[in-house]
């Protein structure tokens, strides 16, 4: 059956800019549907324009911000090629790559000349870590920028924390900047993306980059095609560096979507306290939801750790507080709760994997390694989210049709052409059910790189190419994190160390992922939602700098915080209260409980009636 939507009036707004070829940007808060206003606009355009667009040779683009956001909206876009959705690296690296005398300009010209300039006000002639670390990324910069004059092999991309622009090597930063470059200084190419995107959506727009923002604006200047459109909310801004408060060209539109489909009229009027750009209303059924908002106070202990962090005894102190909160509110196992905390490391200490959370935060990790690792994609723990645990787990459990299926999946050795394929079911079974015992004794006592090694000679699972070298390879010497060749191949160090780990912290990874535990990040819960949500605020537990919620909360009691420390937090407290559809619980740690509890209420924050201590 088909469903049939109500637009809303910011729907309405859109297909009118659509029909005029007016620019626009939505505001969309949270819960409001924005996906679907973007999807339904781009069918919009799919049944007027298609065939005109199809005969021209032309494309709708669409950028949104992760993979997985890819394929939904593809999906959702019936997989129709006349629809170009991409991340915006991809769609960036697609569209400048083949103009190889243009990026070199651009590297030569702008990029490395700015890096360079960086470096040298980071220099103060002193003998301080940064100063020095600074000439050297002059002395590096310098002798890059004279081999890049002197030779033209192909410029590439390549996700590493540090370019090589010698070898003309770009890393995930560059891509930006590059392209951003490109289309403001280069007519032609603004001209020719106008004709070959006349429409241009971008999702979670408040995430993308500024300059990217501004290029999109160059090409889409002036009256008519192209038209670029952008879907976002500034409050939910919770990446460093990016575009927030977004716009359009001149004279484009800017269009609020108040509605909120998802959350109860309690927790909506909690949500426009902590805003004044939008005033949400409910835009559903849930209008008839009351729902209940509560926070509780509790007293934190004075740390008494290294760098007032807490001790041992005081983690277990706080973790006490927390399940006696949660027996206070009612929320007991039978409950569905979503549990979301500051940060990750708060998770991995209750789940335990702490050293593998340490790992791929640590010195041998990079931004993307890190985001790989949040998201179970990193190649060195693929194979085990991918499958190779699975084999372990049906082995535990005496699974044999989750194990067959399993290897099917992804063992070459198991697949219709693999090296078993002239055996009997009954031989097939006898040998799947050999190498998941022995992978089951070996994820008890062995390390995940002798794991590995047998994975790889049984052909269970298909090794990569690096990670094949890395497994190949000879341990690096000691790491020195002022080495930039070090810094470079730091992944190398992450690995040596990753390959002496135990399985055990893995298997605890491997379930939080798979969301078999009620834990989340306030960051990785972002455009989910649950019916019951606590939230736990602990920013000592936390220990993080760019955030403080006693600050900004109750900055009378912890402090002024910071203008940027002020606007991240906010930002992250609306994200994660949001997550909520019906009921709300916040546990938060203050030095000063009483106090904290009065202020919040001063604040307008919080009704007297939702707060209570502890």
């Amino acid at each position: 059956m088909t469903v049939t939507l109500k637009p809303t009036d910011a729907d309405t707004k859109i297909a009118e800019c659509i029909t005029k070829n007016i620019s626009f940007s939505v505001i969309a808060g949270a819960g409001s549907g924005k996906t679907t206003s973007l999807v339904e606009a781009l069918k919009g355009i799919q049944k007027s324009y298609g065939k005109e667009l199809r005969k021209n040779g032309q494309r709708v683009v669409c950028i949104t911000y992760t993979n997985r956001a890819v394929g939904v909206i593809s999906s959702r876009l019936g997989f129709d090629d006349i629809f170009f959705v991409s991340t915006l690296h991809g769609f960036l690296w697609a569209e400048i790559a083949r103009f190889q005398d243009a990026i070199r300009e651009a590297l030569r010209d702008a990029i490395i000349p700015q890096y360079m300039e960086k470096a040298r006000a980071k220099d103060n002639g002193g003998t301080s870590q940064t100063a020095q670390k600074a000439r050297k990324d002059l002395e590096r910069l310098t002798a890059e920028l004279a081999v890049l004059n002197e030779q033209k092999p192909p410029v590439f991309y390549e996700e590493t924390v540090i370019s090589d622009y010698s070898k003309c090597v770009l890393n995930h930063d560059d891509v930006i900047d590059v392209a951003a470059y490109m289309i403001m200084r280069k007519p032609l190419l603004r001209k020719g993306l106008g004709f070959k995107y006349p429409y241009i959506f971008v999702d979670e727009a408040q995430d993308t980059f500024p300059q990217v923002v501004e290029a999109l604006n160059a090409v889409c200047a002036g009256e008519g095609l192209p038209v670029v459109g952008y879907f976002g909310d500034p409050m939910q801004q919770i990446y460093d560096k990016r575009a927030g408060d977004f716009a359009g060209p001149e004279g484009s539109e800017k269009i609020p979507k108040e509605e909120n489909f998802r959350s109860s009229t309690t927790v909506i009027d909690l949500l426009n306290n902590f805003r004044t750009d939008l005033k949400q209303v409910p835009g559903g059924k849930n209008a008839d939801i009351e729902g209940s908002v509560s926070i509780t106070v509790v007293q934190a202990p004075d740390p008494a750790g290294p760098r007032k962090t807490y001790t041992a005894e005081q983690l277990d102190e706080v973790t006490a507080k927390f399940e006696e909160a949660v027996k206070l509110w009612g929320w007991t196992d039978d409950t569905p709760v979503k549990h979301l905390f500051l940060a990750r490391q708060m998770i991995a200490r209750r789940l335990g994997f702490v050293t593998l959370h340490r790992l791929f935060t640590g010195d041998y990790s990079s931004s993307r390694s890190q985001s790989d690792y949040e998201d179970g994609t990193h190649y060195l723990l693929k194979p085990f989210v991918d499958g190779i645990f699975q084999l372990v787990d049906a082995s535990r459990n005496s699974d044999a049709k989750k194990l067959i299926e399993t290897l099917r999946r992804i063992s070459p050795a198991f697949d219709d052409t693999g090296m078993n394929k002239d055996k009997t079911l009954k031989q097939m079974l006898e040998e799947a059910s050999k190498h998941a015992t022995a992978l089951a004794e070996k994820w008890e006592v062995n390390t995940v790189k002798e794991i590995l090694e047998y994975c790889s000679a049984s052909a269970l699972y298909p090794m990569s190419e690096r990670l094949s070298n890395q497994l190949a390879r000879v341990p690096r010497d000691a790491y020195d994190a002022g080495d930039e060749d070090h810094q470079r191949e730091k992944g190398d160090w992450l690995a040596d160390d990753f390959f002496k780990l135990k399985a055990d912290e893995l298997e605890k990874y491997i379930d939080f992922l798979d969301e078999n535990s009620p834990f989340s990040t306030q960051h990785g819960s972002k455009g989910e939602q649950y019916d019951n949500v606590l939230v736990m605020i602990d920013d000592i537990e936390a220990a993080w700098n760019n955030y403080s919620f006693s600050k900004v909360f109750t900055p009378n009691v912890a402090g002024d915080p910071t203008e940027r420390q002020k606007e991240l937090t906010q930002k992250l407290a609306y994200v994660c209260f949001s997550r909520a559809e019906v009921n709300l619980r916040i546990l938060f740690f203050s030095r000063d409980a009483a106090a904290a509890g009065k202020e919040l209420i001063d604040q307008c924050l919080f009704r007297e009636d939702q707060v209570s201590y502890l």
